[in-house]
């Protein structure tokens, strides 16, 4: 049975967004099972923990079976589901932007010019800062035309530029959650299916702000911006409550 601070922690993961099922499976996947199966009980195990229903389960698997993102087939009475080639290719591409260390990421930003006015470029990679003018990390590839400037610093009405307001009080509200998580879990142990939910939810509120924006360096935004705090706070609670084996899901 989880602790209380373990079911606070988890409705308080819960109450931070919409939990959308299907993207909630990627997170799982990506996880806990990228290069093999992941069968139909110990993921009705995590997804019963979390408090999603078999139905709603069942639904989400279906929609990523169609999207050509997870196979799934029957060993005798047991479903195995695991990632297509498109699944694992987006999950790779995905890892370094999601569970990559501190240290590793925000590093540096370039200044962009386009040629016309631009409305098709990725927000999640570009952040428009006037009319032809983007920011984006240093290792983000150029679209064609464009010409590529390196700032020598970054002034402090930046981060007001490129940031809303929806994003910084959803950094601010996940950050809080983290801070708590780790205040209160701080010595507790938990089991293999418990860990799996953790880290399910943990790196679902993360995933699902950390790739809305490009990963810009801290002088790059205001003060109160707390995604560097938040990605400090995610390495350092999956680092604790490491991935646990599959079998030992199963087993617990």
């Amino acid at each position: 049975m989880p602790t209380d601070a373990q079911s606070q922690a988890i409705r308080a993961l819960s109450d931070l967004g919409p939990l959308r099922v299907w993207s909630l499976l990627v997170t799982v996947f990506g996880d806990l099972a990228p290069e093999q199966p992941l069968d139909g009980p110990t993921l009705s195990s995590i997804m019963g923990a979390i408090g999603i229903k078999p139905e709603a389960t069942r639904v989400a698997l279906q929609r990523l079976r169609s999207d050509g993102w997870i196979t799934s087939q029957k060993q005798g009475r047991t479903s195995q589901h695991s990632l297509t080639d498109i699944g694992k290719r987006d999950s790779a591409a995905a890892r370094p932007r999601i569970y990559g260390a501190p240290e590793a990421m925000g590093g540096g930003a370039y200044v962009i010019l386009t040629q016309d006015a631009r409305s098709d470029l990725d927000p999640a990679q570009f952040a428009q800062i006037g009319q032809r003018l983007f920011m984006c990390s240093d290792d983000t590839p150029l679209p064609v035309g464009a010409m590529q400037l390196a700032p020598m610093d970054l002034p402090s009405w930046l981060g007001k530029q490129i940031e809303t307001e929806t994003m910084r009080d959803a950094y601010k509200s996940l950050h809080a959650v983290l801070m708590d998580i780790d205040a209160e879990l701080t010595d507790i142990t938990p089991t293999p299916l418990q860990t799996a939910v953790l880290r399910g939810m943990i790196g679902q509120a993360w995933r699902r702000l950390a790739r809305k924006h490009p990963d810009l360096p801290r002088a790059a935004h205001s003060p109160d911006w707390r995604g560097h705090d938040c990605r400090a706070l995610v390495t350092k609670l999956l680092t604790r409550f490491a991935r646990p084996d599959l079998d030992a899901i199963k087993a617990a």
